[in-house]
């Protein structure tokens, strides 16, 4: 049985890239094929998250249609840690690109 988090929504707190996402809403996705569960995490919930349950334990829908999706890691800036989303093993825009709530 496989299992990970889709992201589904955010909010942004005083900027707009990366290391400005502050909560992130989910859905959970047993086996492909997205649960009831769903919720809502703080970044730092979510890179604790991400980094205890590797690197296919978040994934973020494709910002443009005809991509697939990427699974999201965490990268570092500095001191500072973000959520990054990453397709083919570049990084993408796909988490900036979720609606806002």
């Amino acid at each position: 049985m496989t299992v990970h988090l889709q992201c589904v929504a955010k909010r942004m707190r005083r900027g707009y890239k990366h290391e400005h996402l502050e909560i992130l809403w989910w859905v959970q996705v047993v086996d492909g094929k997205p649960t009831h569960e769903t919720g809502f995490s703080t970044h730092s919930q979510l890179l604790e998250y991400v980094a205890s349950s590797g690197p296919q334990a978040l994934w973020c829908p494709a910002a443009q249609k005809g991509q697939t999706g990427a699974w999201v890691g965490v990268q570092t800036l500095g001191s500072k840690k973000y959520l990054q989303a990453f397709r083919d093993g570049r990084p993408t825009d796909d988490l900036l690109a979720l609606p806002d709530r």
